[in-house]
């Protein structure tokens, strides 16, 4: 058998577009990954007593799924309190976020620290 002839037997458009479909969800997914692992991970410690860490872990996967399903995730320590608190203002709507989502992402990015340098 000719090898043109069979390449050319099974390589259909369908296939190829779905490769690269594949290839897409794969790429996304990788920097999905990426920028969520070095986030800022609230782990269980003296500094934060229960219910604090729960908001805290609670505002980071919403922060994950609702920020990052749109645009590239910013590090926390980036901005102070203010710009954040500006940014989730600007943002909840169009992220669909409801008051408390928009409380404890800000409570994450800011770890419930107000002291932060704006």
């Amino acid at each position: 058998m000719n090898l043109k002839k069979f390449n050319s037997d099974y390589s259909s458009p369908m296939l190829s577009k779905r490769k690269k479909q594949i290839g897409l969800v794969m790429l996304l997914a990788g920097f999905i990954f990426a920028c969520s692992s070095s986030l800022y991970v609230p782990k269980e410690s003296t500094l934060y007593k229960k219910e604090v860490l729960n908001a805290l872990q609670k505002g980071r996967a919403i922060y994950i799924k609702k920020c990052g399903g749109c645009h590239t995730l910013y590090i926390p320590e980036k901005y102070g309190t203010s710009q954040w608190r500006l940014q989730t203002e600007r943002m909840a709507p169009k992220a669909k976020l409801t008051d408390q989502e928009k409380e404890l992402i800000l409570g994450y990015l800011t770890k419930n620290d107000s002291s932060k340098p704006n």
